[in-house]
This record gives structure tokens, sequence and C-alpha cells, in this order.
């Protein structure tokens, strides 16, 4: 056990621990203690630069999306990833890093996952009216017509290259 992982066990004995496949430990805690376990992470334990949260979709596991967030220690210069899993929804961790802001916007947009408490959560990238989350596992692949030169003539599109014959 390296001395980052010593001091994760010791900071949080109630936490899943573990370290993934790229090397970096991780903790695995309940929807509410997210908020509480990142502003240890960041008062206590140095972890003060916000990186990362991403969603991963498993539709047939129970709760289907696991939250992954990244922090670095610039004082220690190592990494930490905190996990928690929910079906639908968490609270916002924007009072602890107000640069989870957009990030948080991100994952709501495209995986559906609500961010309680969140200050604006509102689509970001998908257009207002687009419906459904588009990186959800059961998004249905194709339910988007892309004007690919090859699809053209399948779909009766020109693409704006009638002129050139």
């Amino acid at each position: 056990m390296t001395v980052a992982e010593e001091s994760l066990t010791e900071a949080f004995p109630d936490a899943v621990h573990g370290v993934s496949q790229d090397g970096i430990p991780y903790l695995l805690v309940r929807p509410d203690q997210l908020v509480e376990t990142l502003r240890r992470l960041r008062d206590d334990l140095d972890y003060v630069r916000w990186l990362d949260v991403t969603a991963v979709d498993e539709p047939n596991v129970e709760p289907r999306f696991e939250l992954q967030y990244l922090l670095y220690s610039m004082v220690d210069r190592r990494w930490v990833r905190i996990k928690t899993q929910t079906d639908d929804a968490v609270p916002t961790v924007t009072e602890v890093f107000p640069g989870a802001d957009w990030y948080e916007r991100e994952v709501f947009d495209l995986f559906g996952i609500t961010f309680e408490g969140h200050p604006n959560l509102t689509r970001l990238m998908m257009p207002d009216d687009w419906e459904g989350h588009p990186l959800r596992r059961d998004y249905p692949i194709g339910g988007e017509q892309v004007d690919f030169t090859v699809t053209r003539e399948v779909y009766g599109t020109g693409g704006g290259n009638e002129l050139r014959g």
C-alpha cells in the first residue's frame, strides 16, 4: 500500500477503497457522503485541483450509473478518484469545486443524471428541445440523421454539392 492509499484509508475508514487499472487510488462513497468527502479531500488532504467528473452507464447493473470525480494534490503530486453510484440523482459539488459547474451540466445533458442543488442545471451540448440523453447505452443508435457524403444518396440530401455535378 502506498503512502497515498494509507492516508486515504486513515481519513475515510468507512469508504470502499481500491486502485483503478490506471494506478489511481479511489474511494467509493454513497451519494449522501459525496460533498463532504470532496470537501475533506480539498481541505484536509490538499486535493485542491478539480479535474473532471464523468459517468459510466451500465443499464443492467443496480444502480445504473457510476460517477467518477478526479482530483489532484499539487502539494503531494498525486491523484485520487472518487466514485459514487446512482440511478438518477446526486448532490452537486459546485459549492466545494465551482469548476464542477459545466462538467455536471455536461453529464446531465448527455446521461440525464440530475445534480441536486446545481445553480443552473440546463443542457450544455445538445439543443434545448433535444429529447433524450445521447450517451446512455439505451439511446437509439442512428436516431439522428447525419449528412455524410456516403449517406446523401440514401437519404436524398444533396449536402450543398448539387452545383458541382
